[in-house]
């Protein structure tokens, strides 16, 4: 070999950052198709797993590949040899600067779809990147689509990279292929490459026992006392201003849902609590994610089988006062038959849009919020009763605007 071409080798970053991104990229497709494997095979818990695993990879790729522009402006490529044709000199230009690219539009393309899904990116659950968009069933379609199509290019693009690679290392012989190559680095791919595989390509298989965790919480519905009538007046709600929503975890991320059919009876007054009393009715198979996946698993049989159990109950009859003035209903929350104690800390305010109610009466805006724990309430069975992927705590959000008519 030519003396003057082997001292024409890469910094040792360089040749670290571009096997690391190598080996990832290998992972993010073999982290593909299992997903379509799981996918296929109707297995929810392991598809979001990896596809959770597949997002951080693709994360990662994209914050080296903007490292590796960076030291590439600080440090230049040493020259190819002399003796290659003109015509490879440019296609090696423009096929290495076309990798750069895609480089930085398959992950890109790939956190925008995830933002128009609804679905915020985390970071191997360390920490949730922003949304880069609202959420939008059409532009995720679209995303979606963009991002497979940059995926394929860009494979096809690294096939033909690793064929030129091998012609100068095999016919031309000219050093090309050992610039960017050492012992250690190759040793680096093969060990992220496997890491990869065997260790978040495992992601969201089932555990060997299968096991739901007991609550002893948990008891027949049918036992849960109904509060008797109160000489209170009854709130009327103005359901348009009124919402009950709810902040979960996915994959280290949160998301947002709202029930979007409930009815309640209130009947609360500060200075008669023994005389107050909830009853909140929620239908289950109206459930808005801004994901319909994620919504038709919400309603399926290991979460609300709402086929079975279209209604959820929260009755409250007992109340008390809280040190900072706020108040506390010790209800209870009935789901699938089964009911468990559920507290609901709440003010109670003469706001509210009064324009909207458009009656006359005294004004109550009620906000209130509930901690729940998913396992207790015996919602994520099966595979999903697993918390590494989905959160056992559940925050409710509760907003009613109503008016009080009568004494």
């Amino acid at each position: 070999m030519n003396d003057s071409i082997e001292t024409k080798s890469y910094h040792s970053l360089s040749r670290w950052l571009h096997w690391a991104v190598a080996g990832m990229i290998v992972v993010q497709y073999v982290l593909a198709n299992l997903a379509e494997s799981a996918e296929e095979a109707d297995q929810t818990l392991r598809l979001l797993a990896l596809l959770a695993n597949h997002k951080s990879v693709g994360i990662t790729i994209l914050a080296l590949v903007l490292v590796r522009l960076v030291w590439r402006w600080r440090t230049p490529a040493p020259g190819l040899p002399e003796t290659m044709p003109g015509w490879q000199v440019w296609a090696s230009h423009i096929s290495h600067w076309t990798l750069y690219l895609l480089l930085l539009l398959v992950p890109l393309s790939g956190w925008l779809m995830s933002s128009a899904s609804a679905y915020s990116v985390s970071w191997f659950n360390l920490f949730v990147l922003p949304d880069l968009v609202a959420p939008d069933a059409d532009l995720k379609d679209t995303l979606e689509l963009v991002h497979e199509v940059l995926a394929r290019v860009l494979l096809v693009l690294a096939v033909i990279h690793i064929l030129a690679a091998l012609k100068h290392a095999l016919v031309d012989r000219d050093g090309v292929l050992g610039r960017m190559t050492t012992g250690a680095s190759v040793a680096l791919f093969v060990l992220l490459i496997a890491a990869g595989v065997l260790g978040l390509g495992s992601a969201g298989r089932p555990s060997q026992d299968g096991a739901d965790p007991a609550s002893s919480n948990l008891r027949a519905a049918e036992s849960v006392p109904v509060s008797g009538p109160s000489e209170l007046p009854t709130w009327t709600i103005d359901y348009d201003s009124s919402h009950i929503r709810f902040t979960g975890d996915q994959a280290g991320a949160a998301f947002d849902g709202e029930w979007q059919s409930w009815e309640a009876e209130i009947q609360f007054d500060p200075d008669n609590l023994a005389g107050s009393r909830f009853d909140v009715i929620v239908d289950t198979r109206q459930v808005n994610t801004e994901d319909a996946d994620r919504d038709a698993a919400i309603v399926g049989p290991e979460w609300f089988d709402s086929e079975n159990h279209p209604y959820a109950y929260y009755r409250a009859a007992e109340f008390s006062v809280a040190t900072d003035g706020s108040y506390e209903a010790a209800g209870q929350l009935i789901i699938k038959g089964q009911a468990a104690p559920v507290a609901l800390r709440f003010t109670v305010t003469g706001d509210g849009d009064r324009q909207v109610l458009e009656t006359t009466g005294q004004a109550r805006l009620l906000l209130g919020q509930a901690l729940l724990d998913r396992l207790v309430l015996g919602l994520g069975t099966g595979e999903w009763a697993d918390t590494t992927w989905v959160g056992q705590e559940v925050t409710v959000d509760v907003r009613v605007e109503a008016v009080i008519n009568g004494p």
